[in-house]
Order: C-alpha cells, then sequence, then structure tokens
C-alpha cells in the first residue's frame, strides 16, 4: 500500500501538485494557513492536519512546495514544524527553489530528528502543476530518491535524479538563469520589432519557427505581448531565484555577467512596483526604459 503522503504549500505549483496526488489514488493530508484551500481540499478528500507538527505524527511521507528558504526551514525545523517532536523515518521532499547550501542546513536538522530530505525542485508553470507534466530535478540517496518516486510519478513528466543533496537545487539555479536571459532577449526583440514598424506578435511567431524558437518566447512572450500578467511565477520569485544563481557560481568561482545584469533588470522591475506580476512583466521595464510605458496588446 502507498504511503500515506502530507502535503504543505498549496499555492500556484502546489494546489495542482496536490490535486495530482489525489487523482493517482494516494490518501492525502494538508497542513495550510488559509482557510478557503483547507476547505476545498478537505472537499476533495484531504484530510486536514493543524500543525506541521500534527501532519508528521499522520505522514511519515511530506512534499514541501513554499517561497523560501525560511519557510521550508519553519515548516521543518520551526517550533511546530515536522521534526518539532523527532521525526524517525519521515522524508520531507522539498519542491521549494533554495539554496544548495540551505538544502545542507535544513537536511542536518532533519537528521538529528531521524527523517531523510530530498530537495526536488521543480519546473513546467503552473500549467505543468496542473497537468502533472512537471519537470522534477532531485538531490539526495538513491534509496530516499525510489521511495518517493511514485509520488514524483504522479506529479510530473520528466523526473531526473541528478545527484546528491543540493544537486536538484544546482541545476534548478541554471534553469532559471537561463528562463532570464532568454526573457532578456525576448523583452528587446520585442523592442527592436515594434521601433521598425513590426507587428510584434508577428515577429513571435515567425521567430519560433526559426532557430530563436524557446518556451520562452513562446510563454513568457505571449504573456507579456498580452498584457495577461497578473498570477503566475511573480516577479518577486524570480528575482530571489537569480539571487541563488548569482550566489552559487559565485561560490565557484564562475564568471557569469549575463546572469547579474539579469538579476538586477529583475530587482528593478519588482523596486518599480511589478514585483507581484508574471516575471514576463520584464518587458513593462523594457518598455519604460525605452520611452514610455507601451500598450502590450
Amino acid at each position: 500500500m502507498a504511503e500515506k503522503i502530507g502535503f504543505i504549500g498549496l499555492g500556484v505549483m502546489g494546489n495542482g501538485m496536490a490535486r495530482n496526488l489525489l487523482k493517482a489514488g494516494f490518501e492525502l493530508a494538508v497542513w495550510t494557513r488559509d482557510a478557503v484551500k483547507a476547505e476545498t481540499f478537505k472537499g476533495l478528500g484531504a484530510s486536514i492536519a493543524a500543525t506541521p507538527k500534527a501532519l508528521a505524527a499522520q505522514c511519515k511521507l511530506v512534499i514541501s512546495c513554499v517561497p523560501d528558504a525560511a519557510a521550508v526551514r519553519d515548516v521543518a525545523l520551526g517550533e511546530d514544524g515536522l521534526a518539532a517532536d523527532g521525526w524517525k523515518g519521515g522524508l520531507l521532499v522539498d519542491c521549494s527553489t533554495i539554496a544548495p547550501f540551505e538544502v545542507q542546513e535544513i537536511a542536518a536538522g532533519l537528521k538529528d530528528a531521524g527523517a531523510d530530505f530530498l530537495d526536488a525542485p521543480i519546473s513546467g508553470g503552473k500549467k505543468g502543476a496542473d497537468e502533472g507534466t512537471l519537470t522534477i530535478m532531485i538531490g539526495g540517496g538513491e534509496a530516499v530518491v525510489e521511495r518517493a518516486r511514485p509520488a514524483f510519478a504522479a506529479m510530473g513528466k520528466n523526473i531526473h535524479h541528478v545527484g546528491p543533496q543540493g544537486a536538484g537545487q544546482a541545476l534548478k539555479a541554471c534553469n532559471q538563469l537561463m528562463v532570464a536571459i532568454n526573457l532578456m532577449g525576448v523583452c528587446e526583440a520585442v523592442g527592436i520589432a515594434r521601433a521598425a514598424g513590426i507587428d510584434p506578435k508577428l515577429m513571435r511567431e515567425v521567430v519560433s519557427t526559426g532557430t530563436g524558437r524557446s518556451g520562452v518566447l513562446e510563454g513568457h512572450g505571449l504573456r507579456y505581448l498580452e498584457g495577461t500578467l497578473q498570477g503566475g511565477f511573480r516577479a518577486a520569485l524570480m528575482k530571489k531565484d537569480l539571487g541563488i544563481a548569482t550566489a552559487v557560481g559565485a561560490h565557484y568561482g564562475r564568471y557569469q555577467p549575463a546572469t547579474g545584469l539579469a538579476h538586477q533588470l529583475m530587482t528593478g522591475l519588482c523596486n518599480a512596483g511589478h514585483a507581484d506580476l508574471d516575471n514576463a512583466a520584464l518587458g513593462l521595464l523594457y518598455d519604460m526604459l525605452n520611452g514610455g510605458q507601451e500598450d502590450p496588446s
């Protein structure tokens, strides 16, 4: 019989992930501070835990998908965290995006409580989370990964064990810096198309058939051009992720000017008041720097 799974973090990504675990037939318990989300998942058949500590009493396998390392640390090691009363045989699979050194710190705390930890950051956006087609990048021991593999299969399509603890987060940093740098190119291409009197939507369609095509051009570019920037992966989170990518590169002494510029541009976008918009709103910052706010449609 499959393990009962606990889930923490029913946000843009976690909501779909948790729903797919239920669809796959897993018994699910959730912890959330949001009463509406709790009622929704109760209606779907999940049980509701009062605290992460209470969730750990029900489940030896818990998946988290929360905004940052402070939130992971709190749900894992806080006063009412999963490991507050010890958690022998427990396993936390964290799908958040945090730094590799933060993985090591949290993993050590869980180990002291008798529990294991996998860093398993995700890529694929809300669509991938809802449809169960996420890419999952996993760091940790082989036997621990195999224990969680049935749950991974319910949430993702491309499941990769990439190395020891922290390796998943290092690979996610690679993903995020490539998304952001590609997005810079999209924004600059839109600016040139507009200046030359070319419909930027036509530019996007044409380039998407050539060697300049990319998922960022197709997805982020469309959101920017259509002005559908509410929700999605917030600029504030991309800023945080690029800070991690910059720090990881610095740790290894890597030369990465494009990553640094992308981080600064995303910081500027957030400082301009767009932190809660989808990160494709970077185009709005380019519009402003090109002489004014242009109608993205």
